[in-house]
């Protein structure tokens, strides 16, 4: 059952370098993709928030005909994963699975200077890309579980 995530599952999300971004499309087929992103904390007391950018990495579609960006605009509802794998001690495996809603922002939107700022700190290769003009996804009212290899909770 989806809950709002633990302080522990929200640190164990922020500190991951890549998630798993599930969208479905208007025939109900998922779609997974590997993508990058951080974590915002929201205005006064909000709640968290995730971003990650249509980058410049080589597409052969537009940002707008992305197969992720047609299921989110027909469908906002979205789940993504983060893990940890071990392949020599299983007991260290865990992972956290977000649901939440997505939406595409334009450059000109509020947010999308914050999340252009937080990415290029996580991400050293963005600082060298010109994101500032590129498309970013939100993925707000975070829900999730997690569960981890040596049966403890995450907290």
């Amino acid at each position: 059952m989806a809950r709002t995530l633990t302080t522990t599952e929200l640190a164990f999300v922020r500190a991951a370098r890549i998630g798993r971004l599930a969208t479905v499309d208007a025939a109900n087929r998922p779609l997974v993709v590997p993508f990058c992103y951080a974590m915002l904390d929201g205005d006064d007391q909000g709640e968290p928030f995730v971003v990650s950018v249509l980058d410049e990495k080589p597409k052969r579609v537009t940002d707008a005909n992305l197969a992720r960006v047609r299921n989110i605009r027909s469908n906002p509802a979205v789940s993504f994963v983060v893990d940890r794998y071990d392949d020599e001690d299983w007991s260290r495996l865990a992972f956290v699975q977000v649901r939440g809603e997505a939406r595409v922002v334009e450059p000109e939107a509020e947010i999308h200077a914050r999340a252009i700022a937080a990415l290029r700190a996580k991400y050293g290769q963005y600082r060298a890309m010109a994101i500032e003009g590129r498309p970013v996804i939100v993925i707000d009212d975070l829900r999730g579980h997690s569960w981890r290899g040596d049966g403890e909770p995450f907290g």
